[in-house]
């Protein structure tokens, strides 16, 4: 396998750390049973008239067993008599201390000693220095989700190693001023800080699975614990640990199933998402995103990560199927921030990064060219003239008057020079972000969170910029008791300014034997100036600026008449204004060779999204039975509508843009628009059901009807059904050691209907000719039979956790059957129409996800956590239209010849790469093998390709192509590592890719073999008369034999280990916040991109080849007051 040693690596760094886990998880389970057997210890002492604190340390010794205990309580005046032989430590300590009036508790493996009567604090190991003991006690209780008490809480005093812990009441009490800050935490509970207060504290923990956080679906609020089925989640925490300006570049990697690349890596550039593979062919593979509650389908940008609460992401179809007709793809709920109970809060956030690439092409310099060209013409020459004089024709082309080089290219190569393009269009990326936010929340329910966000993101090439300017305020206020009303509101202005596409693969692969100048129009070789390769310096004059404004805003009212039942109404909207400007000086190439005399372009796009929503929710319990159900009805509706104006001929460029009216060429302006809506209505039915927190059951129906299907094909029903059990709750597994385990079960439909508007029409547009007024068609046959694409998905699911939730896996095997799926078809030129869209075929989808967390150590100094999480998936094409088992992709420089991406074919993967075999480097041996194999017209000769006549029939043709892989992943995901040392951290966060193969373009390019085209380092090991081992073609100059890109020869394997984020950071004790009156201060730096390990010889197996990813150092400050 060609993947094979990025596969060892990547086994090698998780295995290392995997077996450091397992050790220490081993020990961490002896701790665990220890702590739950402590008391049933049998210990033999013998003492008598012994100081109590001399006993005590002998147990520790003896038996390693943990004491906590005031001094004030045990002194060296209290002497015991103690003499026992194997009995329960729990029935000596009660004996010994009764008498004494102290008594005991188990927490963890710790046994803490506190005094009767009278409440005393409950120490921490260390001095107690950082106490005030002149204060009055802060006391108060600790309880779970359900008001239990939770023993052995631990509450530190923030930036000190000094505190106490609840005991078998929950209850705690320490010496404190007011104010001061507390950190509570428990395993298996979100970790609080929360200041002391005077009089009785009452501190209600959250579950660290986050199940009763509320996030708000399509229209409801529903708890977390409610989103049955295969569910992923990324915390707050986890999305601060990476500085960027992207959510979706903040969860890459960290969720099981989804598989996110940065597939454009240029200042404001978008990723792409695909939650369990593809399960589309053309129309849609992106998931939809829904922020508080308002679907957002594209422009995601414009999302600050800061102001994000929490993301969770639904894979299966009985989690999506609330969102039925849009939800084929998966669905990423996102939740933004409010106010939290306390004082009010202002934070700020800030970084400043620098960058640059991550990998640079290794080019050939001017020297290694004028070899390269050479060697190329001396072998064309020598075939076509065996027994002519190598060296003498050599000599000629390196001569005046050349037939291989210009003066200026022989003037650049007799001097020793050089020239590298790029260096001249780059510069140093910088990129910041700002975010302030002001915070606050009441008794009464009532919230406030504001915040203002600041980015520029400046690129590496000089004229790219990247701006975004923001605000958010997300308020809920309660009117009555039983009335409360909010808003969630995001304004986003971006401003970007553009350089032309081609600008940085011109200059990257611009000619090392010509002089750098920005004075004329094109680049040249062989002395020969090229119309289509523009100077790249020139380029930068190009004036292309972009420009959006957005505002996302939910809004809804909620009723609460009884206990239990809610009636919500939302009114949500999506408005986006999108302005593009480019004005294209006179005296460019790009004029020049279009006779434009300036160009300018203003293109204005206008969408208006709005939602209405209506929900009623009711919960009810009766005994150990849970209900919980929801009905909800909705509209949306999608509108947009857009103008563009080009323009040509401009007597000056002063105005660029910015001034139409100044073109003279009249009959060159061109004017285009568009108006189109769609709309969607909605009825949702949902039923969750569970007895005693053990057995689940979960019905959802979902009923929409999509504007974009005609009669009788309008709506569509896509209900869903999920099945859990929590093992761990039943009574035999008491005894287990096991926290939870909940086997679950899912099945579902849900659907797509991504295609354009109106496709079930035939659309004509009036076309005015000699006076008369004529419909012509825009091309597309009308198909009124269109159906909804479904989708129907099998999940079955285990979670487990252990050690009191310091061990979490959760495992999900999937099925997904996709049918009728949408595509546009090619049509016969005789039908009058280009294409049409149907419903084509089915695809087969399946694989599985396994993600792992594991609290490793936990110590009040030291913590290290773990976590790793692994994906696969195949899809298989079931089904083509007709009896079709083919549908080939035509088109290269004819129109007609087979691509080797787009195809599809019966039983293979839908992202299947198909073209000829490669066999081998051909050698003089080989020449009697294959003098007999008719190779369309192509001559084979020692140092070039020799492809596979697969079918044996002695020619090599259509008829031997194949399908030689497909640019699916075997496998994919991320592992990450914490360290916490007091107040130091280090965290590392890694992707990786493994197994898929990858066509790069530049490569292919580079390895062309001719020198009349930039070259790549590995051309220096090429097949030569004397180098015949190698596996690089011959240089070589013309036509007739095969290319680099005419086999898999080039085929890239794109698997790849990427250090995605290494952060180091400190924060703040309490002493020193106190003094500077804040409640938290954190500094750090990362270093993104830092290293990738890969085969891929392109610039990137994740961003590919048109722009390289970058690697940026950062340093950033994390402030609240």
């Amino acid at each position: 396998m060609k993947y094979k040693p990025i596969l060892v690596k990547i086994m090698k760094i998780t295995f290392l750390q995997l077996t450091l886990s397992l050790s220490l998880l081993g020990a961490a389970i002896a701790k665990e049973s220890k702590a739950q057997a402590i008391l049933d210890t049998k210990i033999s002492v013998s003492e008598s008239n012994t100081a109590l604190k001399t006993v005590i340390k002998k147990l520790e010794q003896q038996y390693h067993i943990n004491f906590v205990y005031s001094p004030d309580l045990i002194n060296s005046n209290q002497k015991v008599n103690a003499t026992y032989n194997q009995e329960a430590l729990g029935s000596v300590l009660t004996d010994l201390f009764t008498p004494l009036n102290l008594a005991f508790e188990v927490s963890g493996d710790v046994i803490v000693i506190r005094g009767i009567g009278p409440r005393l604090s409950l120490p921490s190991l260390n001095k107690r220095n950082d106490l005030d003991m002149t204060q009055a006690p802060v006391s108060g209780k600790i309880v779970d989700e359900k008001g239990l008490p939770v023993p052995g809480v631990s509450i530190i005093i923030k930036g000190t190693k000094t505190g106490t812990v609840t005991d078998v009441n929950g209850g705690f009490s320490l010496n404190v001023a007011p104010g001061t800050v507390l950190v509570i935490s428990a395993v298996g509970f979100e970790t609080q800080e929360i200041p002391a207060k005077e009089g009785s504290m009452n501190i209600a923990l959250v579950p660290a699975n986050n199940n009763l956080t509320e996030v708000v679906v399509v229209g409801a609020v529903i708890k977390k614990g409610d989103l049955t089925g295969s569910v992923g989640s990324v915390s707050e925490k986890t999305l601060k640990e990476l500085p960027v300006t992207n959510v979706n570049q903040a969860i890459q990697g960290r969720v099981a199933g989804v598989l996110i690349q940065n597939t454009d890596p240029r200042p404001g550039g978008t990723v792409s998402i695909k939650i369990r593979g593809n399960n589309s062919i053309q129309y849609g593979s992106n998931p939809i995103y829904v922020v508080d509650g308002l679907v957002v389908e594209d422009g995601f940008n414009s999302i600050n990560p800061d102001d994000v609460a929490s993301v969770d992401i639904l894979k299966d179809a009985s989690a999506t199927a609330l969102y039925g007709a849009r939800g084929a793809n998966g669905v990423v709920l996102i939740t933004t921030k409010k106010g939290k109970s306390g004082e009010g809060k202002i934070d700020y956030n800030a970084w400043v990064g620098f960058q640059s690439f991550t990998h640079n092409i290794n080019y050939l310099n001017a020297q290694q060219i004028v070899d390269l060209r050479v060697d190329a013409y001396a072998n064309r020459y020598m075939d076509d003239n065996p027994n002519a004089d190598r060296a003498a024709y050599v000599k000629t082309l390196l001569s005046p008057g050349s037939p291989a080089f210009g003066a200026d290219e022989l003037q650049t190569y007799n001097a020793g020079k050089t020239y590298n393009w790029l260096d001249r269009i780059k510069q140093r990326g910088v990129q910041q972000n700002h975010t302030v936010s002001f915070s606050k929340s009441t008794n009464d329910g009532s919230s406030l969170y504001v915040s203002f966000n600041y980015t520029d993101q400046k690129g590496l090439l000089k004229t790219s910029d990247y701006k975004r300017y923001g605000g958010k305020v997300n308020l809920d206020q309660k009117i009555k008791p039983w009335l409360k009303i909010g808003t969630n509101t995001t304004f986003a202005r971006t401003e970007e300014s553009y350089i032309d596409g081609g600008v940085f693969n011109i200059a990257a692969n611009a000619n090392p034997l010509l002089p750098i100048n920005d004075t004329a129009a094109y680049l040249s070789w062989k002395g020969i100036k090229s119309p289509d390769l523009y100077n790249p310096i020139r380029s930068l004059r190009i004036d292309g600026k972009g420009n959006q404004n957005r505002l996302l805003t939910t809004n809804y009212v909620v009723i609460n008449p009884i206990q239990g039942l809610n009636i919500r109404s939302g009114f949500s909207v999506d408005v986006r204004n999108q302005n593009y400007f480019n004005y294209i000086p006179r005296d460019l190439g790009q004029s020049i060779r279009n006779s434009t005399s300036g160009s300018a372009t203003q293109k204005k796009d206008n969408w208006l999204n709005w939602q209405w929503d209506n929900s009623v929710t009711y919960d009810k319990s009766i005994g150990k039975n849970n209900f919980s159900a929801l009905v909800s009805f909705g509209l949306t509706k999608n509108n947009h509508d857009y103008n563009q104006v080009d323009a040509q001929g401009f007597a000056t460029d002063d105005f660029s843009f910015k001034y139409l009216g100044g073109a003279y060429l009249k009959d060159k302006f061109q004017l285009q628009s568009d108006f189109t809506t769609n709309s969607l209505v909605s009825y949702i039915g949902r039923l969750n059901y569970n007895y005693d927190n053990k057995y689940f059951a979960t019905l959802t129906g979902r009923y929409d009807g999509s504007s974009r299907f005609g009669n009788g094909n309008k709506w569509g029903l896509f209900p869903s059904l999920a099945l859990a059990w929590n093992v761990a709750r039943e009574d035999f597994m008491k005894d287990a050691n096991i926290d939870n385990l909940k086997l679950r079960a899912g099945y579902g439909i849900s659907g797509n209907q991504n295609i354009p508007d109106f496709a079930y029409r035939s659309l004509y547009r009036p076309v005015f000719t000699n006076g008369s007024v004529t419909y012509v068609s825009d091309g597309r046959l009308g198909n009124p039979n269109l159906r909804w694409e479904k989708q129907k998905q099998l999940n079955a699911g285990v979670d487990l956790g252990i050690l009191k939730n310091r061990l979490n896996i959760t495992a999900d095997y999937f099925i997904i059957h996709n049918n009728d799926l949408l595509m546009q078809r090619t049509l016969s030129t005789t039908s009058g129409f280009n294409n049409t869209i149907d419903n084509v075929g089915a695809l087969l989808n399946k694989g599985f996800e396994l993600n792992v967390n594991a609290h490793i150590i936990n110590h009040n100094d030291f913590q290290w956590d773990f976590s790793a999480n692994i994906s696969s998936y195949r899809n298989r094409i079931t089904k083509l239209y007709g009896s079709v088992d083919a549908i080939y992709n035509y088109g290269g420089f004819t129109g007609v010849d087979i691509q080797r991406e787009g195809n599809l074919f019966l039983g293979k993967s839908l992202n299947s790469i198909y073209t000829y075999k490669f066999e081998k480097i051909a050698q003089q041996s080989d020449m009697d093998r294959i003098k007999g194999i008719d190779y369309g017209g192509r001559t084979i000769r020692p140092g070039d390709i020799i492809p596979v006549d697969v079918n044996g029939d002695k020619k090599v043709d259509d008829a031997d192509r194949i399908v030689v892989g497909n640019t699916d992943p075997k496998f994919y995901g991320g592992f990450s590592t914490n360290f916490t040392y007091k107040n130091l951290s280090l965290n590392g966060v890694f992707t990786y890719n493994v197994g898929g193969k990858k066509i790069s373009g530049l490569y292919e390019g580079l390895l062309n073999g001719t020198g009349e085209y930039a070259g790549i380092d590995d051309e220096l090991n090429r097949w030569t008369p004397t180098n015949t081992s190698s596996n690089i073609p011959r240089a070589y100059q013309g036509t007739g034999r095969y290319g680099i890109g005419e086999t898999d020869y080039a085929v890239q394997n794109s698997s790849y280990l990427r250090l995605s984020a290494l952060t180091l950071a400190y924060s703040f004790n309490q002493q020193f916040m106190k003094k500077a009156r804040l409640s938290n201060l954190r500094v750090y730096v990362t270093g993104s991109n830092l290293f990738t390990i890969t085969k891929y010889k392109g610039y990137d197996p994740e961003g590919g080849d048109g722009y390289p990813m970058q690697k940026m150092i950062v340093a950033g400050v994390n402030v609240g007051f």
